[in-house]
Parts: structure tokens; sequence; C-alpha cells
């Protein structure tokens, strides 16, 4: 964690950056449904975006904090610029029955991923961030912008919805 922006230099941005790469990539994984190409070309592009702004970067939190919500919002402005629906597929998240969902068997779990990615994005990522990202309600407001209070209320709500579409609730 780099601690004062002036501290960080680009050589030290750089360095952070590359540290970060695998998350940046799974999050590009998820918004852009699976496909290794559009995850890549995300993490390319977010360098320069991020590189700027940096002077924005106060300390306040893990550097890998900060990136974490840079990389969302600008996915997100991405997709909304592209107008492409992330809602379509949930390709780029994988369910591990045994660890998650012990419950449910592959039909179960293909039904699980569809009823998802049909969840509007207020539902759906904190609730990917939660299960499939191991993220603290602390750390998914760090990088939403949103509430812990509207986080937890809205995971909730997207589990019962989720219980629901499938017959268990």
């Amino acid at each position: 964690m780099v601690a004062d922006e002036s501290l960080l230099s680009k050589e030290d941005f750089d360095r952070e950056f590359e540290r970060a790469l695998d998350m940046i990539y799974s999050i590009g994984m998820k918004l852009y449904r699976g496909n290794e190409d559009d995850a890549a070309d995300f993490a390319q592009s977010l360098y320069p975006f991020a590189l700027k702004q940096l002077s924005k970067f106060a300390g306040r939190s893990a550097f890998s904090t900060w990136l974490y919500r840079i990389a969302w919002n600008f996915g997100l402005e991405d997709l909304r610029r592209k107008k492409r629906l992330v809602t379509d597929s949930m390709e780029g998240i994988e369910i591990a029955a045994e660890e998650h969902t012990p419950e449910f068997d592959d039909q179960e779990i293909d039904a699980l991923r569809k009823h998802i990615s049909e969840l509007s994005d207020g539902y759906r990522i904190p609730l990917i961030l939660l299960f499939f990202e191991n993220m603290s309600y602390a750390d998914i407001s760090a990088a939403t912008g949103v509430k812990e209070g509207t986080l937890k209320a809205n995971v909730h709500r997207a589990k019962s919805l989720l219980r629901q579409k499938l017959g268990k609730a």
C-alpha cells in the first residue's frame, strides 16, 4: 500500500499496477462475459486511464482498493458507452458447487448463473463482489461508492429474488 500520493512515482504506479493485473483481468472477464480478448483490452485500456486519475489517489485506502474501484467504474462506463449488456451471460463467473452452493446440482447451478446475470447491476455487482470475489462489505463500499447498509439490503434482496426464481423460497 502506498499511503502518500507524493511518494507514488510513475515507477511505483507501474509496479503496483503490475501487481494488480490479475485482479484487473478478472474484473474484465466478469464485465465482458468471459471474453478473453475484451478482458485483455480492458486491462490495457485501464492503464492510461488510471495513470491520469493517479492525482486523485489520496492514500485513504490501499492502492489496490482504489484501483479496483477505478477498474469497475471504468469498465461499467465502457459497457454503457458501447451499450453492451453484461447481463446476457455469466460465463465469466465460475460457481463451484461444493464451495458456494452445496444444495445445488449442475443444472441448478446453470439456472443460478442465468438468474444472477438477469439481476440489475445494483443487485448483481455487490452479489458477485461478495460471494465470488470474497470482498467484505467495507471493501465493496470503497470500490463502488455505495453505502454498506445499501449493499447489505441489495445483497439480501438479490438472494431473495434468486431463491424465488429457483423455487427455494
